[in-house]
């Protein structure tokens, strides 16, 4: 679309006048309006976000879970090996389910005791899908955000709530690289 929109400028400019008197000012002038037609374009495209801009980001409370560490995080997609990069970011969810036979979480996890899942997040920003295979369950999740109340919610109807401020006191004490939101 761009590049048509540049060459049919310049096709009507030489078309015209003659070549040799078409003057430079003339050129720069309608390939300026045509960048900003360009510009506009791309302005008004939908962009998918990462980090603090998109929804998804921060720390939640999951009611099948209690006090258990739900964190979220949307990360730029990986460079391909031809340089380019996908258009959809990456959705990062690490969390801890407490030990074993316990309803809820009564201690803060270790490293080790972490499970991390993945998934992609779409254009809209609304809707993610997320694999929890790893963890035994399904390798294609729908996660949808739900903006009146800062959830996420899955098919089943699950909603994870977001914590405003964060929740701290589930991170493991020893894990200095993973922030919260």
């Amino acid at each position: 679309m761009k590049f048509t929109l540049v060459t049919v400028t310049l096709a009507v400019l030489l078309s015209s006048s003659d070549a040799f008197s078409v003057q430079r000012r003339n050129v720069f002038s309608a390939l300026g309006s045509a960048g900003l037609l360009i510009a506009a374009e791309s302005a008004s495209a939908t962009s998918a976000k990462t980090g603090q801009a998109s929804p998804f980001t921060g720390d939640y409370d999951d009611p099948n879970h209690p006090n258990c560490l739900r964190q979220v995080k949307v990360v730029g997609a990986p460079l391909r090996g031809d340089g380019s990069r996908p258009a959809n970011p990456i959705i990062e969810v690490t969390g801890y389910d407490g030990k074993s036979g316990e309803k809820m979480c009564t201690d803060r996890p270790t490293r080790s005791d972490l499970w991390k899942v993945q998934g992609t997040v779409n254009r809209n920003n609304l809707e993610a899908v997320i694999d929890f295979s790893p963890k035994g369950g399904p390798s294609n999740l729908k996660a949808t955000f739900d903006n009146g109340d800062k959830s996420i919610v899955f098919p089943d109807g699950n909603r994870w709530t977001k914590v405003v401020g964060g929740t701290r006191n589930r991170l493991p004490e020893d894990m200095s690289t993973l922030k919260s939101s």
